[in-house]
């Protein structure tokens, strides 16, 4: 059984540059606000545990580094672990490269989604697969393009959206959506969700929310990064976590994030 366990996790901004903004990471300003330049410390102690098909839910004020520790767990150059461990099942990931995390089923949903020319989404994706174990000769590909086809009509994705260029042109919803399809046809263990909520009416909140249950009952483990609890109201997490300045401060279940949308976080944040 595949547990992600996070250790004692130290975090600092390590390479400001535009490398992982290429790879489609938030900017240094997007996911350290508040915490000044590089070699500052930006997660200052994360101990978490998500087991097997759970749902958690990260909440917090801005700056308070959720989307670091998102991009932590995906290898994002930008951030250098200074101290602690994540392991997931057999995995070592905070020793890994981005792409072995990738092939090992942890992937993530971009907070900003980043366009490719060039590259339609059907291409990429079938490409991705093919790159995952057991997806060798075995592999169809006409079949997988049905695949792919279904589940951008469930999501309310225009089929011509497929053959464009990934994101080129597409609305912020329209991103978000595209995210969700991709994770929903590879082969994933672990997804971390980075603010998907945001950008989105409140039609496609409901087919995205949807979507993401449909992953859950696939037995895929689930870390939802969110300020709201709006999309809670159709994904029930098993607990939510609130972090402040790089450390969880307060654990619970559904009911404090509903806490959190009436009050704000005033009654944690000391």
């Amino acid at each position: 059984m595949s547990t992600l366990t996070i250790k004692n996790l130290h975090v600092r901004l390590e390479n400001p540059s535009t490398t992982g903004l290429r790879a489609g990471y938030p900017s240094t300003t997007q996911a350290a606000t508040g915490h000044g330049g590089a070699g500052n410390p930006i997660l200052n102690g994360i101990n978490l545990v998500v087991r097997r098909g759970q749902t958690c839910v990260l909440m917090g004020p801005n700056g308070s580094g959720k989307s670091t520790l998102g991009n932590t767990l995906l290898a994002n150059p930008q951030y250098k672990i200074s101290r602690g461990s994540i392991t997931f099942g057999k995995h070592m990931l905070s020793k890994m490269k981005t792409d072995e995390i990738a092939r090992a089923g942890v992937l993530l949903a971009f907070q900003n989604p980043q366009t490719v020319s060039g590259v339609s989404v059907t291409n990429l994706l079938t490409a991705a697969v093919r790159n995952f174990k057991g997806k060798g000769k075995d592999f169809k590909m006409a079949d997988f393009r049905e695949e792919i086809k279904d589940t951008a009509n469930t999501l309310k994705i225009s089929k011509d959206f497929l053959s464009c260029s990934l994101n080129e042109g597409f609305s912020g919803g329209e991103k978000k959506k595209m995210e969700i399809l991709q994770l929903s046809l590879l082969p994933a263990q672990l997804i971390v969700i980075d603010e998907i909520d945001s950008g989105l009416d409140i039609d496609a909140l409901k087919l995205v929310a949807k979507q993401i249950s449909r992953l859950r009952a696939r037995g895929v483990t689930l870390l939802i990064i969110t300020h709201y609890n709006r999309i809670l109201r159709w994904i029930k997490p098993d607990r939510v976590h609130i972090m402040h300045k790089g450390k969880i401060i307060k654990s619970g279940t559904s009911t404090l994030a509903t806490a959190i949308e009436k009050k704000g976080y005033g009654d944690y944040i000391k």
